[in-house]
């Protein structure tokens, strides 16, 4: 059994808030530099703006977090950030566990986030894993907890992951 999925922010509230966030500005910087207002040095301002603010949704947009677990590993990649999966082998989890719960309290908001040992990778999800592998620990949100919980399960009976 494999389990794969896919999680990104593409028509979550997050994109709408940051469309009614950027388009008043990048309108507002526009009219200002059309109208003169920016001075001298304004086509620096327009020019910044105009390219920051598209290249922030266009980065958000294109973030992915892709994770897979089959009866061998459990493996992940977060793109355009990481573009090879990450695989952790079965044998190299001391723990592994899906619990329902927020990843905005728990670890501090969406994105990924460092904390010590552990790495976190939070979407909008209701549920997430929890990987312990060593010393180091790794949290990612999941929209199938079930299927993920049915392929720990076969780990378990296998006896080789708490």
């Amino acid at each position: 059994m494999v389990v794969i999925e896919q999680q990104s922010f593409r028509g979550t509230v997050l994109m709408y808030g940051i469309i009614m966030l950027e388009l008043p500005t990048l309108l507002l910087i526009s009219l200002l530099y059309f109208n003169g207002k920016l001075g001298d040095g304004g086509w620096i301002a327009f020019a910044t703006v105009g390219t920051l603010i598209p290249l922030t949704f266009i980065l958000m947009m294109s973030l992915v977090l892709e994770t897979r677990i089959d009866p061998y590993s459990f493996s992940y990649r977060n793109f355009p950030f990481q573009t090879n999966w990450k695989k952790i082998r079965k044998e190299d989890i001391s723990s592994i566990s899906i619990q329902k719960k927020d990843g905005f309290p728990d670890y501090g908001g969406i994105g990924l986030r460092f904390y010590g040992k552990t790495k976190a990778y939070i979407y909008f999800a209701d549920h997430v894993i929890e990987i312990e592998s060593g010393a180091k620990k790794l949290v990612l949100t999941t929209k199938k907890p079930k299927e993920f919980e049915a392929v720990i399960d076969l780990w378990r009976a296998e006896k080789l992951v708490n």
